[in-house]
């Protein structure tokens, strides 16, 4: 039997006798596995579904809205806004310079100011609603990893709670 310590002294873990064992098992495995040809029958699967105008896979269509994944996928976008929004101006903040332009805060105020005001409320309102609802359903995840609120009853009560946070928040945000 072989020794599973080299001549250097250091374990080789190939000659262990669990090792072993391993990689006969997963050349079997191997061995066992059919070959894949290029031809595969997923491929004609799906042009002879898209022949029939059926779907692919079952996609969101198909299911009643639950609150717990519209507010995820709310929550998502919203983030996804607020974030790339901040990335975006601080791009043009940083790019200003070079591009010639006056991103100032007397300019950006100059030019709010100039702006209509039914496109300054809905800029406003579109801004905090996504800032707030973001804010507000991540506090309540935190609340989730405490093990707090996990419940059907818990997730409804606090999806409520953010939805109407976020209505009172973007109310005072966008009109005062």
């Amino acid at each position: 039997m072989l020794s599973a310590v080299t001549r250097t002294g250091v374990l080789n873990p190939a000659r262990t006798p669990l090792a072993r064992a391993n990689c006969v098992r997963s050349v079997r495995a191997f061995v066992a596995t059919a070959a894949r040809r290029a031809e595969d029958e997923p491929q004609s699967v799906v042009a002879e579904r898209a022949l029939k105008n059926r779907p692919v896979s079952p996609h969101l269509g198909i299911y009643q809205p639950q609150m717990s994944w519209v507010l995820s996928g709310i929550h998502r976008n919203a983030g996804v806004a607020v974030g790339g929004a901040a990335f975006l101006y601080t791009a043009a903040f940083g790019l200003a310079p070079v591009l010639g332009m006056d991103l100032s805060s007397v300019a950006v105020a100059s030019t709010l100011a100039a702006a209509p005001t039914p496109l300054l409320l809905a800029a406003k309102a579109l801004a905090s609603s996504c800032l707030s609802f973001h804010c507000f359903n991540g506090v309540r995840h935190l609340v989730w990893d405490t093990g707090r609120a996990v419940s059907n009853q818990g997730v409804f009560t606090t999806g409520y709670a953010v939805i109407a946070a976020t209505t009172l928040a973007t109310g005072y945000l966008t009109f005062f």
